[in-house]
Formats: C-alpha cells, sequence, structure tokens
C-alpha cells in the first residue's frame, strides 16, 4: 500500500490492468445480486432524487412504477445505497438488449440532467473504504473477467482507464500522482 496525501491505495489499484468490456460482461456491476446497491456518499442522496425526473424516461416500467412509491436511497447515514429490485437489477437500468445501463448516467450523457451517477458506480471497480480516511482498493470480481482480459490486450492500467472517476472524486493534481505511483515514479509517503 501507498499513501498519497490523504488516500491509502492498495498496490492492485496502481498495478492492475483494466477496460470496461460491456459488450462481454453485459453491465454485471449493475445487477449484481446480494441486495445492497450501489453505496452513496451523503452529498449524493438529493442530486439522485433529483435525477429522478430527467431519467425515469429511459427506465423500464418495472422500475418507472416503483419509483413512484419508493425512495431510491436505502440505509442510513453513513451507510446509504441505491435501491435494487428483487435484490439484484439497480432501480436505475435499463436495457439496450441484452446490456445493464444507467438510466442517470444516460440523462447526464444527453444533457438533461446535472448528476452523472453515483461515483462508487463510476469508480467500480475501484472501491472506497474508510479506516480514518479513504482507501482505494480493487474489488476484483469474476463478472470483470473481461475487463481485466481486455486491459491487459490493450497494456491500459487500471488508474487509467478510469481516469474521469478519478478526477471527478480527488481532483487533477491528486489524479497526477495517483498515475504517476502507477508508472513508479512517485513512491508516496510510505
Amino acid at each position: 500500500m501507498i499513501l498519497l496525501d490523504h488516500l491509502l491505495i492498495q498496490e492492485q489499484v496502481l498495478s492492475a490492468s483494466f477496460a470496461c468490456d460491456l459488450k462481454q460482461c453485459k453491465g454485471a456491476c449493475c445487477t449484481m445480486k446480494g441486495g445492497a446497491g450501489a453505496p452513496l456518499l451523503e452529498s449524493e442522496v438529493e442530486p439522485l432524487r433529483a435525477a429522478i425526473s430527467t431519467s425515469v424516461e429511459y427506465l423500464p416500467e418495472r422500475s418507472r412504477t416503483w419509483l413512484q412509491g419508493n425512495d431510491p436511497v436505502e440505509g442510513s447515514p453513513g451507510d446509504l445505497s441505491v435501491a435494487c429490485l428483487d435484490e439484484a437489477d439497480c432501480v436505475f437500468v435499463y436495457y439496450e438488449g441484452d446490456v445493464a445501463k444507467c438510466a442517470l448516467e444516460r440523462a447526464w450523457l444527453e444533457g438533461v440532467s446535472t448528476f452523472r451517477k453515483p461515483l462508487s458506480c463510476h469508480l467500480f471497480p475501484i472501491r472506497v473504504a474508510n479506516f480514518g480516511g479513504p482507501y482505494l482498493h480493487y474489488e476484483k470480481i469474476d463478472e470483470c473477467e473481461p475487463g481485466r482480459a481486455l486491459g491487459t490486450e490493450l497494456g491500459l492500467p487500471l488508474v487509467e482507464s478510469l481516469r474521469e472517476a478519478l478526477v471527478r472524486a480527488y481532483g487533477q493534481d491528486v489524479y497526477a500522482r495517483i498515475l504517476a505511483a502507477a508508472r513508479g515514479q512517485d513512491g508516496g509517503d510510505a
């Protein structure tokens, strides 16, 4: 592990190769069984709720109906997540063929919403835990094997693949240091 400023980073985050391969994984990260949806920051709760009105048109009828009578935010302060249907599909999932996609992000990409999607979704397969400060770790799941294979084939490091998300989370200057550490140019503080 290395320490960059306030970030503790697992070595795998810096050394893994990854390039999301939606054609192969079918959006598995949005449909994982287990009940709990994507982790939410407190600061994302109201923007997420506000984004319902701009993303609902992309959703299947089942999700639209569910959202009419339910809050998409579950849990308690410090442990919030997006609701899932049948303990699997995120309530904001829609399908293009057999590929699960995010209605929140689609609304953002089309310029009708200012909320892209939860940061935890944007950063995946990097997860953020808190041990007195943020700890970035790589969540290696079987469903992402196609992304690991494609990343290796392309020679694309995980931190380069997730540049946009890391910049969104920590800013360009910290991202530059994360990238330098991944390239062996900055060992951090540990």
